[in-house]
């Protein structure tokens, strides 16, 4: 059974499969040194019938052709794709210094005769460390003490494509790396700022390629770990920041652990090294003056095209006038070309739109100026052509072009009122233009004789007059707020169900918490502060029988002066009782709170303040 359900599943997957054409690439390293033994392989993406190598004559054979096949299938979003891999390898040493080119290779795949890419190496002279160097493991400096490596065993570079320019002329700035080393990690980058200049970074591939590199006759794995481009904005010779990094790498132990570490390919360890590349001064040049009248900062090499959506519109109707400039340079950085458009035409400011491609040191693309513009009356206009100079710095002068003139034919509008016009795109929003222009008044103005002491008028008087009564009326009132707040008696009587609400307040808090010696210790302090505070007792004298009487004193009813006592025995009784209910406590509390209420209420204005 189960064979079976494999042979179904094996079906249906070989109808899913998904035929490739067949490829062959070819692949070596592009740098050698001499002696040094390097791979020369040839895969296939399929099995083929025949594979004829070609004739190496510049390089001896240490081993090869060795074959190798290999088989993956991948499946994304249901559909399956299986990959097979034949690969044809060779051993190769170079002998003798120079520039070689390997032919390519031809393998045959059913009826067809496909070919790989030739391969370029260059050879160079070994360097004193190259016996040790192999190509794959970037261990080719294990020699080297690790913990003290020599810079030019690794190091950073900040390289530009051109060490002069003109202002605004771009130049490419290359961070790059180069190891003879086995870098394992980078930590704390820190990129240069690029003052002086307006950068673009490039997009590139987020992990760090390598590949060889000749440097000074010596041979290092090279990687790029950012690509700028930069347009210089200033005349002046300006230095580009150091670019510093952290490498974490590996390197040979000082002494190894035993002696078979080595043997076993052991006896490395891990490394940090910062590294700072060297300042990159650049000479900025200004560009020649006199400037044209219409430049607007265009530095590279540009084509003009100008155009109208339409030729023939109703008055108040919108048409569009577009500028397009094309080519390389620092498009992003060009202002708007000056055109000079019809009197009766309300132009809006251009919307501006650009479509810049960066590769390597240039940016080519285009930039695009839109202007709407509304002819407010019928008739025959034209726009004149304008000039658009731009600085070439190949030719290193300034290069003029000239757009087209356009003929608009404006057609009477005889939906618009005389005095109404259409302010936006689709008439949508309607304004008066003419709400600024005022009717000639017919009718003739009275003259009023010009009193030139207004400050003694009868209606300044008036004022002089309200605002001394106010100021002593105010005045009578501070004085007697000031002389009453002066009176304790008054400022207890009016303070008391303020400072009493506080401790109700607190109290609520603590039934929640269901604190109940805290709570009744806040109840008893709440109603005997307010009737101390209200009625004016001092603590000596407060007891029941004076508040009692005070109290009757003052018209409060017995029911009243009864629910009083009954609260502050309660409280005092259970400040040492057991634990009480909360519904015991939320029933005196709500007593407590009425109780004050109804006694402010009643004792208002009967107590004496």
């Amino acid at each position: 059974m189960k064979k079976l359900i494999g042979i179904i599943f094996l079906t249906a997957l070989s109808q899913l499969l998904v035929a490739q054409d067949a490829t062959i690439e070819a692949y070596a390293p592009n740098l050698v040194e001499v002696g040094e033994q390097f791979s020369l392989s040839y895969t296939l993406n399929t099995k083929p019938k025949e594979f004829i190598p070609p004739s190496i004559t510049s390089f001896d054979i240490l081993a090869g052709p060795s074959t190798s096949s290999s088989t993956s299938i991948e499946v994304i979003n249901g559909k399956v794709t299986q990959s097979h891999t034949f690969t044809y390898s060779y051993v190769l040493v170079a002998n003798k210094e120079g520039k070689f080119t390997i032919d390519p290779a031809e393998a045959v795949v059913g009826d067809k005769r496909i070919r790989s890419n030739p391969i370029s190496i260059e050879v160079i002279k070994s360097s004193p460390t190259s016996s040790q160097t192999t190509a794959s493991t970037g261990r080719q400096s294990a020699n080297v003490e690790s913990n003290n490596l020599p810079d030019d065993e690794l190091f950073v570079t900040v390289e530009v494509n051109r060490k002069s320019a003109y202002i605004g002329q771009p130049i490419e700035a290359v961070i790059k790396i180069y190891t003879r080393v086995g870098i394992l990690n980078f930590e704390d980058a820190k990129f240069p700022s690029f003052e002086g200049f307006w950068s673009q970074e490039l997009k590139s591939s987020p992990n760090v390629n390598f590949h060889r590199a000749n440097v000074n006759g010596k041979i290092y794995n090279a990687g790029e770990i950012r690509r700028y481009v930069l347009f210089p904005q200033k005349a002046d010779k300006i230095t580009i920041d150091p670019f510093e990094l952290i490498v974490i790498y590996q390197g040979r132990a000082a002494r190894p652990r035993s002696i078979f570490d080595e043997f076993f390919g052991g006896g490395y360890e891990t490394f940090r090294k910062r590294l700072v590349s060297k300042p990159i001064t650049i000479n900025i040049k200004p560009l020649p003056k006199p400037e044209p009248k219409d430049f607007v900062g265009a530095v590279g090499k540009f084509k003009l095209d100008v155009s109208v959506d339409k030729t023939e519109v109703k008055a108040n109707d919108a048409f569009t006038y577009k500028i397009k400039v094309s080519g390389s340079g620092n498009l992003k950085l060009i202002g708007a070309p000056t055109v000079k458009f019809p009197s009766s035409f309300e132009v809006f400011d251009p919307k501006i739109s650009d479509n810049v491609k960066l590769s390597g040191s240039n940016a080519s693309g285009s930039k695009t100026f839109e202007y709407v513009c509304i002819p407010r009356a019928a008739g025959e206009y034209n726009i004149e052509p304008f000039t658009f100079s731009f600085f070439d710095p190949v030719k290193e002068k300034y290069v003029t072009l000239k757009s087209k003139p356009f003929n608009i034919r404006v057609l009477a509008d005889s939906s618009a009122s005389s005095n109404m016009v259409v302010a936006s795109y689709g008439k949508e929003d309607i304004k008066y233009v003419g709400k600024d222009i005022r009717y000639i008044k017919t009718s003739s103005s009275k003259f009023k004789t010009r009193n030139s002491f207004w400050i003694i008028s009868g209606y300044y008087q008036f004022l002089y007059l309200l605002l001394l009564a106010v100021f002593i009326v105010l005045s009578y009132v501070y004085r007697r707020y000031r002389s009453k707040m002066q009176d304790v008696a008054f400022v207890r009587n009016r303070r008391a169900s303020k400072i009493a609400q506080k401790r109700l307040k607190l109290a609520k808090e603590l039934l929640e918490d269901n604190k109940s010696a805290e709570f009744f210790e806040e109840i008893h302090k709440a109603i005997w502060g307010y009737i101390a505070d209200k009625l004016n007792l001092s603590l000596a004298t407060l007891n029941l029988e004076n508040v009692t009487e005070n109290l009757r004193n003052n018209s409060i009813d017995d029911e009243k002066i009864e629910q009083l006592r009954s609260i502050i025995e309660t409280c005092e009784y259970a400040r040492f009782a057991p634990e009480a209910e909360h519904s015991q406590m939320t029933d005196i509390y709500d007593k407590t709170f009425k109780l004050i209420e109804e006694l402010e209420s009643l004792l208002k204005n009967k107590v004496k303040k």
